[in-house]
Formats: C-alpha cells, structure tokens, sequence
C-alpha cells in the first residue's frame, strides 16, 4: 500500500474514534459528501505528496491532508473539531502494510458558506 491510499488509513482511524462517531456517525467522507447529507459531517482530502529519495530510492514520505468538519452550528463545528484533532493529531498507526510514523496538525481555519459552519484542519503524516 503507497501513501496514495493513505485516505484509507485516515478513515479508519478516524472511524475508529467512538466519540467521533456517535457524533457523526458513518458520516465521514472521502472528498466529497454524499448528496442531502445531514449535519455534521466530515470530508478528508490528501492535499499533496511530498517524497524524499535517496540512491537507493523512496526514503520517506510527507503527505499533506485537510479534513472539513461541516455543521449546522459554530458549536457543532468546533466540537466535531477537535473530536477530529483528537482522533488523529499526535498518532502514530499502522493500516494494512503501511506505517504512519507520526501526524502533525499545521494550520485549521474556519468559514461560513452557503449556511454552514465549516472547519478545516490541515494535518501532515509522516510515512
């Protein structure tokens, strides 16, 4: 497994958080939320790969992902927020034969669009 499916292991992880999901539920989503999802919801995308070589080739990886908590509610938002944050920031885990050495969050803002509370949290991991 490359860190391109590193979004596999980003959603395990955060599925695996049981106060995450009696927040949201199942409601957490590659790129994109389905359709008439309701409120909160989470949207993970890798935003970039940065790969190190050597002689002797791939020698470590960077990979660089937002995750979007959307609500109806500031409240909400924040609160999923940092469920997120606690989920994922300063872990280390294993997914199927890759290996997430440490994650880091590196910035987060938050908006008002069309209605919604959102809250983005940038994060890097380490492979």
């Amino acid at each position: 497994m490359t860190s391109i499916q590193i979004g596999k292991a980003v959603k395990a992880v955060l599925s695996a958080s049981s106060a995450l999901v009696a927040k949201v539920g199942t409601k957490i989503f590659p790129i994109v939320s389905k359709e008439g999802t309701t409120y909160p919801f989470v949207v993970y995308r890798r935003n970039g790969i940065d790969t190190t070589y050597t002689k002797d080739g791939r020698a470590g990886e960077v990979v660089n992902m937002d995750i979007v908590v959307a609500a109806s509610t500031y409240i909400d938002s924040v609160e999923v927020a940092d469920l997120v944050r606690d989920a994922i920031d300063g872990k280390a885990f294993t997914y199927h034969s890759m290996t997430v050495k440490g994650v880091e969050m590196v910035a987060a803002d938050e908006d008002f669009i069309e209605d919604v509370y959102t809250q983005t949290l940038n994060f890097n991991l380490y492979l």
